[in-house]
């Protein structure tokens, strides 16, 4: 299991929204919807997950968002809480 606080994966997360939604980092907040607050299409969600299974899996080898979860990310939290119970 890797050491990292819920914080540092917020940190992740953001800059992966920011790197795929072109947005500033400071301004991705976890209670934002990637659809509706980030206008992140289903398209877009699928790069944010990707950023942030990248970056993770150089901490967890294999980590990884199952398919089913992905369609259920509907907020910046949401992305948090889910790679939190896989690390």
């Amino acid at each position: 299991m890797a050491d990292l606080t819920p914080e540092q994966l917020l940190e992740v997360v953001r800059s992966a929204c920011a790197r795929v939604l072109e947005l500033d980092p400071g301004s991705v907040e976890p209670g934002q919807s990637l659809a509706d607050d980030l206008r992140a299409d289903s398209l877009a969600v699928v790069g944010i997950v990707e950023l942030v299974e990248q970056a993770l899996s150089a901490r967890v080898p294999g980590f990884g968002f199952p398919d089913e979860e992905v369609d259920a990310l509907r907020t910046v939290g949401d992305v948090v809480e889910r790679a939190l119970v896989r690390l």
